[in-house]
């Protein structure tokens, strides 16, 4: 199972500009394309290391994981997702072309638990605050 989310931009027009412009142009789209999903992880994992999904802080656990967590000594609060750190530890980002960012689980039991996880407290996407953040970042990556 493989669970990822993407990032699309999509740029002016470009027609009307010097085939040398429009290379460099395509370049920023691409260096901004990549820096821009490593930020989305970024968001991602500093969030749900305080307890908080897209739009809420996530639900308590339940009674019987509490106990199983309290046996092994590890916190259970606030709920954070990370019992042995291997689900968010798996979480990459890759450049899938010169549109497109990707944010998956590279190892499948990790991709399995995210997706469980997720149906219980939603962690992986972003907030509409979150995405005009990620758009904002674009620019500035554009600009420079």
């Amino acid at each position: 199972m493989s669970l990822g989310l993407r990032i699309n931009t999509k740029p002016k027009d470009l027609t009307k500009i010097t085939k040398q412009a429009q290379r460099d142009i395509s370049r920023g789209i691409t260096r901004a394309i990549g820096r821009t999903g490593t930020l989305g992880k970024q968001i991602i994992l500093d969030r749900t290391k305080v307890g908080k999904g897209i739009n809420s802080d996530f639900n308590e656990y339940t009674p019987e994981y509490m106990a199983i967590l309290s046996e092994e000594g590890k916190p259970d609060s606030p709920v954070d997702l990370f019992n042995t750190g291997q689900m968010l530890r798996s979480m990459q980002t890759k450049q899938l072309n010169s549109r497109t960012a990707q944010i998956y689980f590279d190892n499948p039991e990790a991709a399995k638990k995210a997706a469980f996880n997720n149906e219980t407290r939603p962690f992986f996407g972003f907030s509409a605050k979150e995405e005009k953040r990620l758009a904002v970042h674009f620019r500035k990556e554009m600009d420079r």
